[in-house]
């Protein structure tokens, strides 16, 4: 008897216990947050990159220019890229990348990018994590997601620089601006993916928002923002051992380019081709990526893109000594690139690249202005990565898109060598 007692308090005691202790459970769900600050720490990446350039041409080479693309030498103020580098070893920049999820709802990045000289937010963004019916957003300052290469870092290109149509028409960065950007995935067994940004349109290759006076006065007010509107429509879909990726793209905004140099106040001396544009522009652009995956280190990447460019508005120059003028101004230019590059294994790969002006006609006041289309630039690289986290590459250039002030085509060959280190947690890259 007294055993059975005893079993029956110890049973008793076990079945409290354990009641206690499930409502404590139940408890602290109901007090405690549903996660720790810990589960936000953000990833933390720097990436390095340096190179050494051997150029034939002397970066003291004075005013070579890409004709009605890119103006000015490498001293120029205006060269948004530069044309003529410097010889030997370069530090590049240095990227510094923080990204982490801010809540439930939000993920922040940020991207710094760092020269001797400067330090910019390159990127910092916000992007929803949790809105329904296959939305997302972005808020804050980032690489538009036009054309295929637009929204990549440099680290990430296949070759050194962005193919020379970006360069002519959007510049180093391609187009990164401060705006917002809706995305809408479609419920389909291919992906498909639609994309809207509002951007304060202030690329200087091609858009712009500040107004600005001429030397005789003429006034041109700055530009309501956002003023760049830019959409897209992308699809990827396998095919047996292969992957395609293809879209379309649009930019469409007002443009300002202020390239009338240092007027005096007199407006007595200006800078010999100084001139200003105000107009709007329109780019539109298709792109087209295989790749094909031999084995799980081994494939062949073809990748092409196609931009056209349409501006029409007005130029201010100085028609004669002393005396300005405008006209009306029109602009159809356009150019692709193609590449292709093969992955021997998980260290190496090799590439090529072709890329070329197909169209540059200008007109003035309806009558035809005579400038060439003979712009190219002609590339082949070879890489050995030691891991994810470190690459050399080897790089050489036929750049046939040079001109000076009278017209000479004046051929640049370039010998690059090109060093990539990054350390810390870094995102994987889009495809």
């Amino acid at each position: 008897m007294k055993k059975i007692w005893m079993i029956s308090a110890i049973t008793a005691t076990l079945i409290y216990a354990q009641e206690m202790s499930l409502e404590e459970e139940l408890a602290s769900q109901k007090t405690a947050p549903a996660s720790t600050q810990d589960d936000y720490m953000p990833n933390i990446s720097l990436i390095l990159d340096a190179s050494y350039i051997n150029e034939s041409l002397d970066i003291d080479t004075e005013h070579v220019e890409i004709p009605s693309f890119v103006e000015g030498g490498s001293d120029d103020e205006h060269a948004h890229t530069p044309l003529v580098g410097n010889d030997g070893f370069n530090f590049n920049y240095a990227e510094l990348v923080m990204s982490a999820s801010v809540d439930n709802y939000f993920d922040l990045m940020g991207v710094f990018h760092m020269t001797e000289d400067d330090i910019e937010i390159e990127e910092g963004y916000v992007v929803t994590t949790s809105l329904p019916y296959h939305l997302r957003a972005k808020i804050g300052k980032f690489r538009s997601d036009f054309g295929y290469l637009s929204n990549k870092h440099e680290h990430a290109y296949s070759f050194q620089k962005l193919p020379l149509i970006y360069n002519a028409l959007l510049g180093d960065h391609a187009i990164n601006e401060e705006g917002v950007q809706l995305q809408y995935v479609f419920p389909t067994n291919i992906y498909t993916m639609a994309g809207v940004e509002l951007l304060r349109g202030e690329n200087e290759q091609s858009f712009g928002v500040e107004g600005f006076t001429t030397p005789d006065l003429t006034e041109v007010e700055d530009v309501s923002q956002p003023s760049l509107v830019v959409g897209y429509l992308k699809t990827s879909f396998d095919l047996g051992g292969s992957t395609i990726l293809g879209g379309v793209s649009i930019a469409k905004g007002d443009s300002r380019m202020n390239h009338l140099g240092d007027v005096h106040a007199d407006h007595e001396e200006e800078e010999e081709g100084a001139h200003a544009f105000s107009g709007d522009t329109t780019i539109y652009g298709a792109d087209l990526v295989y790749k094909n995956y031999f084995s799980a280190t081994r494939s062949i990447t073809w990748q092409s893109e196609y931009l056209y460019r349409e501006m029409d508005g007005t130029k201010y120059s100085e028609v004669e000594e002393g005396v300005w003028g405008s006209s009306a101004l029109n602009k159809k230019q356009a150019g692709f690139y193609t590449q292709l590059v093969y992955q021997h294994d998980r260290n190496i790969k090799t590439g090529v690249r072709y890329s070329g002006i197909t169209q540059n006609d200008i007109t003035a006041n309806a009558s035809p202005v005579p400038v060439t289309d003979d712009i190219y630039i002609v590339s082949a690289m070879a890489e050995y990565n030691f891991s994810e986290f470190s690459r050399i590459r080897v790089q050489y250039n036929h750049d046939a898109s040079l001109y000076t002030e009278e017209d000479l085509k004046n051929n640049k060959d370039e010998f690059i060598v090109q060093f990539t280190y990054a350390i810390g947690a870094h995102g994987a890259h889009p495809f």
